[in-house]
């Protein structure tokens, strides 16, 4: 069940991510090494995520929101509206898609737990209109000791 213990135990921390990108029209790959720093939080209104800097993401959860899925309303520092569900597939086995108000594209992304400080994420960019794929992501997470 998706709970705000749930994402706190299984996403809050200190992690280090290697990122790899690879856009498919320009075939160019690119790999990304950062720390980040994932804080999740109660709210009483509505559930929104900020990115304080590159490094760190805070989570914002309404508890009257969670269920099998979440809905997140997200602004970056580009002042561009995101909207992301977050939903639970398997117990270890996560959906996210991110859709950019305004815009063409989708990010659907699926995040798989292997423990508590391992996890793993393939995602898909694409249009959202004629669903053409744009580039693919593949992100391993693992989480550092405070």
């Amino acid at each position: 069940m998706l709970t705000v213990d749930f994402l706190t135990e299984n996403f809050a921390g200190k992690w280090f991510t290697q990122i790899s990108t690879y856009l498919l029209k320009r075939k160019k790959h690119k790999l990304n090494l950062k720390e980040l720093y994932i804080l999740v939080n109660n709210t009483k209104n509505n559930s929104f995520i900020e990115n304080n800097s590159d490094k760190h993401v805070s989570i914002n959860v309404c508890k009257q929101e969670l269920s099998k899925q979440l809905r997140i309303h997200k602004v970056n520092y580009l002042n561009t509206k995101m909207e992301i569900n977050f939903k639970q597939i398997e117990n270890n086995l996560f959906k996210v898609n991110y859709t950019i108000i305004k815009s063409k594209y989708i990010y659907e992304e699926y995040i798989y737990l292997i423990h508590n400080n391992l996890m793993f994420s393939i995602g898909i960019l694409k249009n959202k209109y004629n669903y053409n794929y744009y580039g693919v992501t593949i992100t391993s997470y693992i989480k550092l000791k405070n």
